[in-house]
């Protein structure tokens, strides 16, 4: 079974949405011949401007990568993630972490 958990999550993308471009941004990964299984979703962050996803994930090695779908036309376009995403999560990560275990 496909984890689609995240770390971060933007509160303007509805969940059902999210899951979708999750999926899309699987198929994409496995394609490209990515180790996808092994690896790990990050986060999912919407820019309003340009009306595009971006979903962020790293593999094995734990190198970060991102994957940009557009909402409407379902372009998808790979990338390295900007560091202002991987700030948001790793502070997302962080919280987390600093939680007491049964409140995790």
């Amino acid at each position: 079974m496909k984890d689609y958990s995240l770390y971060y999550c933007d509160q303007r993308l509805d969940e059902a949405e999210v899951v979708e471009l999750l999926k899309l941004a699987w198929d994409e990964i496995y394609e490209l011949e990515f180790d996808a299984v092994f690896g790990t979703w990050r986060g999912a962050h919407f820019e309003p401007e340009t009306d595009t996803v971006h979903i962020t994930w790293e593999n094995v090695y734990s190198a970060p990568f991102m994957t940009s779908i557009h909402r409407v036309t379902r372009i998808i376009r790979n990338d390295y993630p900007r560091d202002e995403f991987l700030q948001l999560e790793q502070a997302e990560i962080e919280r987390i972490r600093s939680l007491p275990r049964g409140k995790r």
